[in-house]
Order: C-alpha cells, then structure tokens, then sequence
C-alpha cells in the first residue's frame, strides 16, 4: 500500500475542503492522521472529541490488547510507526494483561508487575516503567491510548483479574488506582478505559467508581471510558460522572440499533463503536468488517476502533486460530479498509454529518438497509451500501440532487465512478449500485451534492 504523508497545512486543508467537485480522488491515497494536541476532551455539543487546539478527533482505532506484556521496545516502535503512518490515532491497550501474552502477566522478558502473592497490593515500578515509555512513545505520533487499567476479563473468569481484584478488596482497588493514576499523570494522550468483557450486575459498579475515584487521587485528570461485556459504557457502570464517553460494544451483525440507542442515550456523550467483529475471527468476510465501521461513522459516532487476529495479541496464547504473523497482519485488508475510512471522513467535515433518517436511500430489494448521514446545511449526504450479494442494487432516492452523486469504493483506490440517477414511469428517482467493487464485493458509499 502507498502511504502519502502529507504537509499539516495541507492535511488540515484537505480536512475541511467540501466545494461541489469534492475531488473524491483525494480520498484514494491513504494519508497519516492530522497533528493533535493532546489532551482530549469532549466537544461542547458533546458530540464528538476535540484536541487542546479544539480541532476535531475523529477516532480510528487499533486494537493492541497485549502491547505491553507481549512486545519488546523494537517491536512497539515497528507497530506504532505503521499504524500511525495509515491515519490510526487511537489504540486499546491492557495495562495488565491476565491470560493472553506468552509470559501473563510478566513482560515476554519476564518483568512482573507486582510483588510476588501481593496482586495489586505491591506494584513493580520497573514494569510500569516500560508500560509509561510504551505509552509516551504512542503519543509523540499522535496516537491516543484508550488505556484498561485493570481489565476484569470475560464474566469474570480467567482471561482477566476480576477474581484477583476481589479477593484484593476495595482499598487495594484504590490504592492501586491511586499509584497508576500518579505514574501516568504526565502522558496527556491517556483515555482511562474501565472494565473490561465483563456485564456485571449493578452490585459490582463499585469496581469501576473504586478504581475511576483512585486514578483522581493520583493526578489523571485525562477521560475516562468504559469497557462492558458487550454493553455499553453507561449500561456496564450506570451514568457515572467519571464517564466522559460512552461505547458501543456488540457482534451483531446489524449494529444500526445499538449505534442508535447510544446517540439517543441522555445526557447526551460522544460515543464511540469500542468493540465489534474482529478481522480472522467468527469467519468474518471483509465487508462485515467495513460495514461495522461505516454505520459508526454514519450514525453519529465519534470514531471507532477496529480489531484484528493475531495483533490484538502480537502472537500470543489466543482463542481464535490464525495464520501467519502480527507483523504480516499490519497489511491486512481490514488495515488498508480502515486507513481508506479514516482518510476518507477527514476529507469531508465530518463532524457536520448526522445520521438522516429521512434522507435514506430505500433499496426495492432484501438485505441491510444503507445507512446514511446528512450534513447541516444539506449540501451533502453520504450513503454506505451494505454488501447484498451479486449484482447491482436499486436504491430509491429521496430527490434527485443536483449537485450530482459518485460512488466511491470502499474496498480499494480506484478513482470514484459517476453515479447516473434516473428517473422511471412512476417518477421515482433511481440509482443503482456499480456491481463489484475492487474486492470483488457489492458494498459500496454513495455520496449525493
């Protein structure tokens, strides 16, 4: 894949530059994200994440669980440049990492991060240190690091440390909290994210408001989040004031309802897909991985974040088989697919785009509906078309847009196709999709002026 990296005056200008030729083609080469200004925070309309500057964050996220644990200093540089260099800015990292590194919970040179017997009672500053320089490295590239700081593991079994932060007691919790929020205090490009793959009952929030209240005590004052079994942040710990954005976390394969309940969720909070399909997991096709993306985007989400085996856990003990390695994983298609999304929302003002109910295109045929989002002043209205098999497929449009329409391919960097709409015996207002895209697929992005 071609990386174009391009001067910061001219990404930002590419970035808000929506005239009525919009040169899709811009979008083709995959771009490295914007410069940002860390800390984040959320926007005043709370719809979205912004920088110190106030510029726009959108969040397009790699999931990197067992970074820490799992990599030397060599390795997380390699993964960081690569994943910075395609336009990601944000990655999941465990702080602790319980079952799913070779050497759990050492480091792979075997530092541990607590006394022996003395689990969040006595931590090892020697291995918080590598976690801080890991860290601090993400953020001279830009790069945002949702970080779990004790992550609870899937009902509370044995992929994470519920059972050990139990049986430690809640003292220990803040304690713990306390320590972890003094040591990474410093690294402004922190989002805390709390949980972790566990849907506990209401009798157990305690662990997220515990630890959230210790992490104060010790200076981090960056945003907090919540990691649920998939639930949402504010399903998982209640409507906390430490929650500054909410998540989106299901494997359904029509996330438009979940995408919904959290923009219609009140007080209203950025919220962002944490968590969904992984790329070589459950036989997921590629267009199942783009379409999670896609609705995000186009349901008002913040950003989301996309998870591939094996770099979630750089070769480590895993549930899923796979092939090859993490590092001939960075150039998965769902990599290049995710760069292409980045590079192509940051081309358009995105954060001027809400999801349009009322200017969907309406397929005559079976399948998921698109999903769709308008910008405010109506100039512009982006559709994506799910995949739906072979063929082309009809859509019926609202009005007949003036301004014209391309298609552009989500799964490649061809140059966008001009959309020919039309009209039939009944003066409905027609448009079908190309056929295949690049990928040999049927999704494709519409976008009406």
């Amino acid at each position: 894949m071609t990386v174009l990296s391009l001067a910061a005056g001219n990404i930002r200008r590419m970035r808000f530059r929506l005239a009525s030729a919009i040169a899709l083609s811009a979008v083709i080469a995959t771009a490295a994200a914007p410069p940002v200004a860390f800390p984040l925070r959320v926007s005043a309309d709370r719809h979205h994440l912004e920088d110190n500057s106030g510029a726009p964050f959108l969040v397009v996220g790699d999931t990197a669980w067992s970074l820490v644990a799992q990599l030397n200093e060599t390795d997380i540089e390699r993964y960081l440049d690569d994943r910075a260099a395609r336009g990601f800015n944000a990655i999941i990292i465990n702080l602790l990492e319980h079952k799913f590194a070779s050497h759990a919970p050492a480091t792979l040179s075997g530092v541990q991060p607590f006394a022996a017997g003395r689990m969040f009672e006595v931590p090892n500053a020697e291995y918080f240190d590598i976690a801080h320089r890991a860290v601090a490295a993400a953020g001279r590239r830009g790069v945002s690091v949702w970080l779990c700081p004790a992550y609870l593991g899937w009902d509370g079994g044995d992929e994470g440390f519920f059972k050990e932060i139990h049986a430690a007691g809640r003292e220990a919790l803040r304690n713990y909290g306390r320590f972890v929020g003094e040591r990474f205090k410093d690294l402004p490009n922190i989002v805390w994210m709390l949980g972790g793959d566990f849907a506990f009952p209401p009798s157990h929030r305690w662990l997220g408001d515990v630890l959230a209240a210790g992490l104060r005590e010790g200076g981090a004052g960056q945003l907090m989040t919540g990691h649920g079994g998939q639930t949402a942040a504010v399903e998982t710990f209640g409507d906390r004031d430490w929650i500054a954005v909410d998540t989106v976390y299901s494997y359904s394969k029509d996330l438009r309802e979940p995408l919904h309940d959290a923009r219609a969720r009140r007080p209203q909070r950025p919220f962002v897909l944490i968590e969904s399909t992984y790329e070589g997991e459950h036989d997921a096709p590629p267009e199942q991985i783009r379409f999670q993306a896609w609705a995000a985007m186009l349901s008002g989400a913040a950003g989301q974040f996309f998870g591939n085996n094996p770099i979630w856990h750089f070769d480590g003990p895993t549930l899923f088989k796979y092939e090859g390695s993490w590092q001939q994983a960075l150039d998965s298609v769902g990599s290049r697919d995710m760069a292409r999304l980045g590079t192509f929302f940051r081309s358009q003002r995105w954060i001027d785009f809400q999801p349009a109910a009322d200017a969907q295109a309406v397929t005559t045929d079976t399948g998921v509906a698109p999903v769709a989002a308008r910008n405010t002043d109506g100039t512009t209205t982006i559709v994506y078309v799910p995949a739906h098999g072979a063929g082309t497929r009809e859509l019926q449009l609202k009005s007949r847009h003036p301004g014209g329409a391309q298609w552009f391919d989500p799964a490649g960097d061809a140059s966008p196709v001009k959309a020919t709409i039309e009209s039939d015996a009944s003066s409905r207002v027609l448009v079908h999709t190309p056929g295949r895209n690049s990928a040999g697929a049927t999704d494709w992005v519409l976008v009406l002026r």
